[in-house]
């Protein structure tokens, strides 16, 4: 007797993305292709497996523009030590799971590296971005840094004296700032004499290029982490819906708060 053909059970969606951008150290969107054949909640808890198999939860949050996930994806990213390039696929599981496979910006599978992960522990030297229960974020770094928010003299950006002194900025006449995706620019350093300033130091020509190039608008929280002698990385905090300002914490051995 022949057997009745096996019925084969619907292919689950998948999708890819490039971490590229300014805004994936603390969330990220979701390909709308994936997610109008996506049956799961719209807002709930999210698993995701790692290429070690272990499960971190992330939440997905639905948005006026799509879905987005956010709250615990920040940490997923410092725990595989994820920069821009990486190359990840998700593969949904059902239900509210996902199984990630991660690639190297040079094309290879993470686990064919040897990449070991252990959540909780990030490297020395990068930067952690969180975010709490009440919206605000928590920026940490074993780097000096310093928050700085865009005002209408867009041309300048002070820093702050008694990091200037510190990391040795006084009588130097440029220093180096890099955005997200590696892109740099020189900028100008010029010392405000003005007796009522303080001697204070400012970033001047320069800075509207790295501004332009990031669409960086007035309102926006940029913390500038000092990485080596006269170079920054720029890490970008947009303006909320409805131009609410996002709060924005330094949580840093040696950071000082503009």
């Amino acid at each position: 007797m022949a057997r009745k053909p096996t019925k084969r059970s619907p292919k689950l969606p998948s999708f890819f993305k490039v971490l590229l951008g300014d805004d994936f150290p603390w969330q990220l969107f979701l390909p709308p292709a994936f997610t109008v054949h996506y049956n799961g909640p719209s807002h709930c808890k999210c698993a995701l497996r790692g290429p070690t198999g272990k499960w971190w939860t992330v939440g997905l949050e639905e948005r006026e523009d799509g879905f987005y996930f956010h709250e615990g994806w920040p940490r997923f990213m410092t725990d595989h030590s994820l920069k821009v390039g990486y190359f990840l696929v998700f593969d949904h599981q059902g239900g509210s799971k996902f199984d990630v496979t991660i690639y190297h910006p040079m094309g290879c599978d993470m686990r064919s590296m040897g990449n070991s992960v252990r959540p909780g522990k990030r490297p020395a030297t990068a930067a952690a971005v969180e975010e709490t229960s009440t919206g605000s974020i928590v920026f940490r770094s074993e780097h000096p840094c310093f928050i700085g928010i865009l005002g209408k003299n867009q041309y300048r950006m002070n820093i702050p004296k008694e990091l200037a002194v510190a990391e040795g900025l006084i009588g130097k006449e440029r220093v180096m700032l890099k955005d997200p995706n590696g892109r740099s620019w020189n900028v100008k350093l010029r010392l405000d004499a003005k007796e009522h300033h303080g001697g204070r130091l400012l970033m001047a020509q320069g800075l509207v290029a790295c501004w332009q190039a990031n669409n960086i608008s007035l309102g926006d929280t940029i913390v500038f982490e000092l990485v080596k002698r006269s170079e920054m990385e720029v890490h970008i905090f947009r303006t909320g819906a409805g131009g609410n300002m996002r709060s924005v914490v330094l949580d840093a051995s040696s950071s000082v708060k503009h």
